[in-house]
């Protein structure tokens, strides 16, 4: 069995067992039985549901991370994890985009005519400490870790880009029908979701290719995204529909012409990766 049919064979293992145990074991009976978890709406499930939801949003991780035990390349994953491997500049390169991003958003939230009180982003710190590891932390070393490469033994960069973004997106599709998550609580659009999903896996690529297959690269992305988006998620609850739909309209056009100048194969210069 050649590379890339042992590396797909692999790939499937870890999107069965992941999705599997999300829908079937953690997240999915929650959502069929109408039972919260961990809510932001103060109506916390009993204590083992709050263990199957806090358990559940660490699968895509747990799931790599005993693949790769299996495989005898863990050691290998807790090093690509190491925030040294990604030079600075990458570090500002990432903050850069999230910003233009967040600045796009917040020009459709005053073109719409839409308040957002900007202190928010000010007045909420403490939580980076908590979302670097509720998806960051529990997700990249799957998405990222795991899959990125083997999806990337078959297909280009911007084609991995995109199937990962929608498995991405349908892992959580128990979350909008649990209780007191933010998808439930928002009222957010899967639809939409899952366009901003896949766009974001794009730019993830991006740094992950050229940073030396980074998980930290990932992590990072994931972590500061996160945090400007629930914050703007928080200062407009309930989500406009207008807005849902055109709030990750900056990361697309970012993605778009990010792939025309890195190329869609690599998505990496040559001599970068």
């Amino acid at each position: 069995m050649n590379k890339s049919n042992t590396s797909l064979k692999d790939l499937w293992y870890f999107f069965g067992l992941t999705l599997g145990l999300s829908y079937l074991v953690f997240w999915g009976p929650l959502a069929v039985l109408g039972i919260p978890g961990a809510s932001l709406s103060g109506a916390a499930g009993p204590p083992w549901a709050i263990a199957l939801y806090v358990i559940g949003g660490f699968t895509p991780s747990l799931v790599a991370i005993f693949l790769s035990w299996r495989q005898k390349t863990l050691r290998l994953m807790w090093k690509r994890l190491d925030p040294r491997t990604v030079n600075w500049k990458w570090h500002l390169a990432i903050l850069g985009i999230v910003f233009l991003g967040t600045l796009g958003q917040l020009l459709i939230i005053q073109l719409l005519g839409l308040a957002f009180d900007l202190t928010l982003f000010l007045t909420r710190p403490l939580m980076l400490a908590p979302l670097l590891v509720l998806g960051p932390l529990s997700e990249e070393l799957g998405w990222r870790g795991y899959a990125l490469d083997r999806l990337q033994t078959r297909w280009n960069a911007l084609t991995s880009s995109l199937i990962l973004g929608v498995i991405w997106s349908l892992w959580h599709l128990p979350l909008f029908y649990i209780v007191g998550t933010s998808q439930n609580l928002y009222d957010i659009s899967f639809v939409g979701f899952t366009l901003g999903t896949t766009t974001i896996s794009v730019l993830y690529t991006w740094a992950y290719n050229n940073t030396g297959r980074s998980i930290w690269s990932a992590v990072f992305f994931h972590w500061i995204y996160t945090y400007t988006l629930d914050t703007l998620s928080v200062g407009m609850t309930p989500l406009p529909a207008d807005y849902q739909w055109l709030q990750y309209l900056p990361y697309l056009l970012i993605a778009v012409v990010t792939v025309a100048i890195w190329g869609p194969k690599t998505l990496t210069r040559a001599g970068e990766e």
